[in-house]
C-alpha cells in the first residue's frame, strides 16, 4: 500500500491476527476505552453507516478478565440493538490508553486501569468474541480516524495531540505511525516542562500530564470558579471570565512548549488536538497558535480535531475493518 492511503504500516506482514474473507455483510464495534468512560460504536461494513453508539463508566479498578467479559457483553447487547443476530459481529477494533505491543495487540501498561500490565488484549477478546480484534495505543487510533475520516485526510505528516485524562500523540511520518522501539512513542505526558521538575516523585504520572490532565484542569476550575466545569470549557471560558484566564494561559504555554518540542524533532505538516484542548475552542487555540508561532518559523498547522471525542471510536472502526480486510477498509465510500 502506498503512503497516500491510511496506515501504510499496518499493510505489512506484522503478525496480527489472520484477515478473513472479504465479506462486505455484517457491522464492526469500534471500542475506546477512556480514563472515565468506555464508549463503543457498531458500523455497517457494506455501507460505512454508523449503526448506533453506547457508553459505561470504566471499571478502573476491574483487573483484565472482568473488564473483557464486561465489554464482551456490552458489545453483544450493542449488536443485537442493531436489530441483528450475534453472528452478524465481523470483527472488532479498541483504542486502549496505554502502551501497546501492536504486533501482537498485547498492552504493556495501562496506567489508569487497574492490573493492566503485559495483558495479550487481542488474543483475549478473539477468543471471547470469535472475531478477528485490532488492539492500538488511543493516541494511534485517533490518528487512524482522523487521517480515515477526519481532517486529516490529505495529510502523510502529522500529529494528533490527545489531552483528557492523560496526554499522549499520535504520529504518522510518511503515512505511516510510528510507534518507536519501545512503542513508546508518543508519550509525551512523560515530557519534563522545567528543570525545576527533573527527579521529582509524581507517582508514577509523567510532568506534562500533571500539569496539563484533564483532571488536574478541572479540580482547578472547581476551586477557582466554585463550578464543575469540563476541561475545554474551563479552558474555553478564560476568554472572559478573569478568575479562568490566569488558567488557562498557563495551560496554553505548557501546550505550547510541547508543540514546539514535537515540532522541532518531526516538522509535521500540522498537530491536531484531540480531547479537551479540541474542545476549548478557538479562542483558546489561537493562544497555542500565538506561543508557538513566536518561536518556530515555519510553524505546524494548528486544527481542533474534526472528528472530536469520536476521533478514536472511528480510528477503531477503521482498525477493525483492516483487520476483517484491508481492501473494506480503503474503500472510499467507508470515509
Amino acid at each position: 500500500m502506498t503512503d497516500n492511503t491510511p496506515m501504510g504500516d499496518l499493510s505489512e506482514d506484522d503478525g496480527s491476527t489472520p484477515h478473513a474473507p472479504a465479506d462486505p455483510s455484517g457491522l464492526v464495534v469500534g471500542v475506546d476505552i477512556g480514563g472515565t468512560k468506555v464508549a463503543l460504536m457498531a458500523t455497517d461494513v457494506s455501507s460505512g453507516d454508523d449503526l448506533v453508539q453506547d457508553r459505561f463508566a470504566t471499571p478502573t479498578s476491574s483487573g483484565p478478565g472482568e473488564f473483557i467479559t464486561i465489554l464482551s457483553a456490552v458489545i453483544r447487547d450493542l449488536v443485537t440493538s442493531t436489530g441483528r443476530p450475534l453472528d452478524a459481529l465481523r470483527a472488532v477494533g479498541i483504542a486502549v490508553p496505554g502502551q501497546v505491543e501492536f504486533d501482537h495487540g498485547r498492552v504493556i501498561s495501562a496506567g489508569n486501569l487497574h492490573g493492566w500490565r503485559d495483558v495479550p488484549l487481542r488474543d483475549l477478546v478473539c477468543r471471547e468474541l470469535d472475531v478477528p480484534a485490532f488492539v492500538e495505543q488511543d493516541a494511534n487510533v485517533a490518528a487512524l480516524g482522523e487521517r480515515w475520516r477526519g481532517g486529516a485526510k490529505q495529510m502523510n505528516n502529522f500529529v494528533f495531540l490527545a489531552l483528557g485524562t492523560g496526554a499522549g500523540a499520535g504520529i504518522v511520518v510518511n503515512g505511516r505511525l510510528h510507534r518507536g522501539f519501545h512503542n513508546a512513542a508518543g508519550e509525551v505526558g512523560n515530557l519534563i516542562m522545567a528543570r525545576s521538575f527533573l527527579g521529582k516523585d509524581r507517582g508514577g504520572h509523567g510532568n506534562l500530564e500533571t500539569l496539563i490532565s484533564g483532571r488536574g484542569i478541572r479540580r482547578t476550575a472547581h476551586r477557582l470558579t466554585g463550578e464543575e466545569l469540563g476541561s475545554g470549557d474551563a479552558l474555553g471560558q478564560g476568554e472572559t471570565d478573569h478568575r479562568l484566564a490566569p488558567l488557562a494561559a498557563k495551560v496554553a504555554d505548557h501546550i505550547a512548549m510541547s508543540v514546539i518540542a514535537i515540532a522541532t524533532v518531526l516538522d509535521p505538516e500540522a498537530i491536531i488536538f484531540g480531547g479537551g484542548t479540541a474542545a476549548a475552542g478557538d479562542w483558546f487555540i489561537e493562544q497555542v497558535r500565538d506561543r508557538v508561532r513566536h518561536e518556530l518559523d515555519p510553524a505546524p498547522a494548528m486544527l481542533p480535531s474534526v472528528l472530536g471525542e469520536h476521533a478514536q471510536l472511528h480510528g477503531a472502526v477503521f482498525g477493525a475493518l483492516w483487520e476483517l480486510d484491508p481492501e473494506l477498509a480503503l474503500r472510499e465510500e467507508l470515509r
